[in-house]
């Protein structure tokens, strides 16, 4: 099952697969630069964490997938054992080695359907990156086969409960060039299915309210924007347990899923 994908859409996946390909090579530099002003680190650093809170730690070995630039690595340092990120853009695994590598880190440029390794990984995280696959439960499919015997796989994904937030990545889509416009936008049922029809049992939650913004823009002075980042971070857990207790999800920014082989 996969929800509707807006945007121009390519003839086939490998052509949708190609073209985020090319959109994340070319805006590589700008992409990276959401974890190197502090405002917008406080954000995507929590939003990571809030992925991973019902998990135990230390993780034993981390697969994410869609790594971007590995700032995964220095954020989880300490909670896991060895941390391998997988990204198909070559550009950002090239930043990712040489800015955020380290001896329990590994980063490879590959397309996820074509990773092969003999490891086998307690979590596989993926933040924001399953509404740019083209084929989201054949990916899911697949990464069951990587997960060591209690492994789970973690995503966090924008989801379209809220009119409002959906209005607004509307927008985005539209006017910022290096967003892309070729995304799913998943409801939180949409995901579980997702999992389900992949072969998982699940459980989902909400995340993000105040704090999405400032983990995807910059939109005010630092000044400014930092301490309303970390004001937003320290609302945001409250906010989100909230949510989950009275069934008002649809009202976060995103939707967490952690699945199990079932």
């Amino acid at each position: 099952m996969e929800a509707h994908r807006t945007g121009s859409v390519p003839a086939s996946a490998e052509e949708l697969a190609r073209a985020d390909k090319a959109l994340f090579d070319r805006i590589a530099r700008e992409y990276v630069n959401k974890d190197l002003k502090e405002c917008c680190r406080v954000a995507r650093e929590q939003r990571l964490r809030q992925t991973i809170k019902p998990l135990p730690v230390p993780m034993g070995r981390i697969l994410e997938v869609g790594c971007g630039g590995g700032f995964t690595a220095e954020y989880l340092e300490g909670l896991y054992e060895r941390y391998t990120g997988v990204d198909h853009s070559a550009e950002l695994i090239r930043y990712a080695e040489v800015h955020n590598g380290g001896p329990n880190r590994e980063f490879v440029c590959a397309d996820v359907l074509e990773y092969r390794t003999d490891a086998r990984f307690d979590l596989i995280l993926m933040v924001g990156v399953l509404h740019h696959i083209p084929e989201p439960k054949k990916v899911l499919e697949g990464l069951r086969g990587l997960l060591s015997p209690h492994g789970v796989v973690a995503v966090n994904e924008p989801q379209s409960g809220n009119p409002v937030v959906s209005a607004l990545r509307w927008v985005r889509k539209r006017v910022d060039r290096n967003y892309s416009s070729d995304q799913v936008e998943y409801s939180e049922p949409e995901l579980l299915r997702l999992f389900e029809s992949a072969g998982y049992t699940c459980q989902s939650y909400p995340q993000g309210v105040f704090s999405t913004p400032f983990a995807e823009t910059q939109p005010l002075p630092q000044a400014l924007a930092l301490p309303l980042a970390r004001l937003a971070t320290a609302v945001d857990p409250s906010l989100e347990s909230l949510m989950a207790a009275r069934g008002l999800g649809r009202l976060a920014w995103n939707t967490v899923v952690i699945g199990r082989a079932a």
